[in-house]
Parts: structure tokens; C-alpha cells; sequence
């Protein structure tokens, strides 16, 4: 998995990744958390994503971005517990789930905070 943090990756290549939890261990390790960033403010197909540290809070609770995501100027997509939760839930209901079909589901859940129903 530290392989996978800290690089660039089209969304589909990364939802593969996902699709498949080569991005995460059996059981929880908050080693392997991360968070998703993009330049845009909304998951498209054959954008990149960076992935890389969550957020650290600091004094006054404000947020610490990590430092390729600062200079950047990226912004904060989602947590990888809000991608995996999307992305699992859409497979276990539509097997054939494609990459923009799981990008609309992102999308909804980032704007409704809700699931998108694949039944």
C-alpha cells in the first residue's frame, strides 16, 4: 500500500485499485489511510487523483494539508473510508459496475451524502 500513496493515477486506474482493495489492508492499519486530491471539485473520467496522506487538524482546527497537495494547489476530494464505502457498496449490488457508473455514485455521495442505487 505505500506504493500506492503519495502518486498520481487516473481515477479509473485508482477505482480499480479500489474495486479490487489492493488499496488497503485485511484489517484495519491506520498506516494505510489516505485521501483522495484533485485540482478539479468533482470526480470526471481520465482525471487524476492524487493520493496521499488524510488531512492532519492543527491548532484552531485548522487543516494541515500535506505538502504536494499545498503546493499544488489540489483540494480535498474524499477519505479512502468514502471511496472504499462507495465503491463496495456499488460492486455488491452491480458486479459490472463501470468506472463512470462509480463516478456518478462518488459524485452523488459527495454532493447528497448518500449511496447511489445500483438495484
Amino acid at each position: 500500500m505505500d506504493e500506492i500513496k503519495n502518486q498520481m493515477y487516473p481515477i479509473e486506474e485508482f477505482l480499480e485499485l479500489v474495486k479490487h482493495k489492493q488499496d488497503r489492508k485485511e484489517f484495519y492499519d491506520p498506516e494505510y489511510n489516505y485521501a483522495v486530491y484533485s485540482s478539479k471539485d468533482r470526480f470526471e473520467p481520465e482525471m487524476k487523483v492524487f493520493i496521499g496522506d488524510p488531512l492532519d487538524i492543527g491548532e484552531n482546527d485548522n487543516e494541515i494539508l500535506p505538502d504536494f497537495v499545498y503546493h499544488n494547489k489540489l483540494n480535498y476530494m474524499c477519505s479512502d473510508e468514502n471511496i472504499q464505502d462507495v465503491v463496495d457498496l456499488a460492486f455488491r449490488q452491480h458486479a459490472e459496475v463501470t468506472s463512470s457508473q462509480l463516478i456518478n455514485a462518488l459524485n452523488h455521495y459527495l454532493e447528497k451524502d448518500d449511496f447511489m442505487d445500483f438495484k
